[in-house]
């Protein structure tokens, strides 16, 4: 039940901040995050987007590692699944 209300979530959080992204503050950005985050364990695509980001910002992924601790599982494991040196699926 709780990976299909994962995903139901973070599909209407990427549509909303898809939508909202052109607004001066940046709630869209927020919104896309906590969006792809909660789709990533499921979609292979999303996986392999947040590879290449983490893979071509550096200061992103060092961020994502430093605060790994904090995360709730879910998102730990997605952290783990997409690091630029991890082999992907």
């Amino acid at each position: 039940m709780l990976p299909i209300v994962h995903q139901v979530f973070g599909s209407l959080l990427v549509v909303a901040g898809l939508i909202v992204l052109p607004l001066p503050i940046p709630f869209g950005l927020i919104m896309l995050t906590i969006g792809f985050a909660l789709l990533a364990p499921y979609i292979p695509a999303i996986q392999r987007l947040i590879r290449y980001m983490r893979g071509k910002w550096p200061h992103l992924d060092l961020h994502l590692r430093r605060h790994h601790h904090r995360f709730p599982p879910v998102i730990k494991s997605t952290i783990d699944k997409t690091h630029p040196a991890a082999p992907a699926e």
